[in-house]
């Protein structure tokens, strides 16, 4: 398979560090359009609870979309030909499959944090409904734990 466009998923999270690695590894071997995208909520993935609204809210903006400008400027210093980026509001599984049903990527990179049964039941998985929900090829990408130190 060819792969002319990669689309991110980064929740500015360790899962989506690994992911965005693997991406940005993909991108540059294929030679791919990349796309990051960031989707902030007001709702915790966490926890799945409200965050405050508000200049919480507006600060937490406004560090995504830093985080994205600095992001994309260091990936082309680094050999992508083609960086874009975008920041988004609302549900994360509900807006990725939106901008994806747009945009049309070849694959989908995500993270995941390799959560229990009962976590995905509890707090919903992004990775997974992303999965589930797109029309086009998922890359998941599992973070594994650090090995622990021989006692």
């Amino acid at each position: 398979m060819v792969f002319r466009s990669v689309l991110v998923a980064d929740d500015m999270l360790d899962a989506s560090q690994a992911a965005l690695d693997e991406a940005v590894n993909l991108a540059k071997l294929a030679r791919a359009k990349l796309t990051i995208v960031t989707v902030v909520s007001v709702v915790s993935p966490s926890f799945g609870v409200p965050v405050p609204i508000g200049d919480s809210f507006a600060a937490l903006l406004e560090s995504a979309t830093k985080r994205l400008g600095a992001l994309k400027a260091r990936l082309l210093t680094e050999g992508l030909s083609e960086v874009d980026t975008a920041l988004l509001e609302g549900n994360p599984v509900d807006r990725v499959v939106e901008f994806a049903e747009k945009l049309h990527p070849d694959v989908i990179v995500v993270g995941s944090r390799g959560l229990s049964t009962a976590g995905r039941f509890l707090l919903g998985s992004v990775s997974d409904g992303i999965l589930h929900h797109v029309h086009c090829s998922v890359l998941v990408v599992k973070v594994h734990a650090a090995p622990k130190a021989p006692s």
